[in-house]
């Protein structure tokens, strides 16, 4: 089996209001797939529907490492290695950086370290700190994706790693992308951006535009460069 995900005619809604429309992609092995888009195209919401995230209204299907996962919740997605990196990660009141990272690999069983995921993410001092309270930015991505490597995932999706991160964050978190890829038994990875800018630091193998919740043509790296000289509004042969 080369297909890791297999999206079909997925359609999502929130608050009855229509925001994805019949996407369908999928996901092979040793791939690194880019989604691309504007804001507001839908892109969030497309890999929350995917992960099964509660409150999202989906009709289609979802298959995950050749399994139907498409009535499964959200935690039982997980627990088969499909995880989502947030783009927005939720503050958890009381509970301290490190406390979280050491809870998300203890559940997982996936074997990760505290102290590892802490190196490579260059966040040690911020083990003590309360998640998602005061963390700037790139602080918080970094810690997103710290959170990510706990949990093991055999494929991630991950929402905007670039967005409102400086250089030096955006290297740390390419570094931490990069290991999640050498991790997955499927050496997989989506990444969604607006800005392709973490593409310096982990080059897409395929890449597909999203535009108003649908998703539209899909081709080789050669189309986010396309995409960044001449907008998301482009002709592709």
């Amino acid at each position: 089996m080369t297909e890791v995900l297999t999206v079909e005619d997925l359609t999502a809604r929130v608050d009855e209001e229509l925001i994805v429309h019949r996407v369908n992609f999928l996901v092979s092995k040793e791939e690194t797939l880019y989604i691309v888009g504007p804001n507001g195209a839908g892109k969030s919401t497309l890999l929350k529907a995917v992960v099964g995230y509660p409150g999202i209204i989906v009709e289609g299907r979802v298959i995950f490492m050749g399994e139907d996962v498409t009535g499964s919740p959200i935690d039982e997605r997980a627990r088969k290695g499909l995880i989502l990196s947030h783009q927005f990660i939720p503050r958890i009141d009381g509970v301290t950086v490190g406390e979280l990272i050491e809870m998300v690999a203890r559940v997982s069983g996936s074997g990760v370290s505290t102290e590892e995921v802490a190196e490579l993410l260059e966040i040690r001092h911020l083990l003590g700190r309360e998640f998602g309270k005061g963390l700037s930015g790139g602080e918080m991505k970094r810690v997103e994706v710290a959170v990510t490597l706990a949990a093991g995932p055999k494929l991630a999706l991950i929402d905007e790693p670039d967005s409102g991160v400086d250089v030096e964050s955006a290297l740390v978190i390419a570094e931490g992308i990069r290991e999640m890829i050498r991790r997955s038994p499927v050496g997989s990875v989506v990444v969604v951006t607006h800005t392709g800018f973490i593409s310096k630091y982990v080059p897409p193998t395929r890449v597909c535009i999203m535009m108003s919740g649908v998703l539209g043509p899909c081709s080789g790296p050669e189309l986010l460069d396309k995409v960044l000289a001449e907008g998301f509004r482009i002709e592709v042969a």
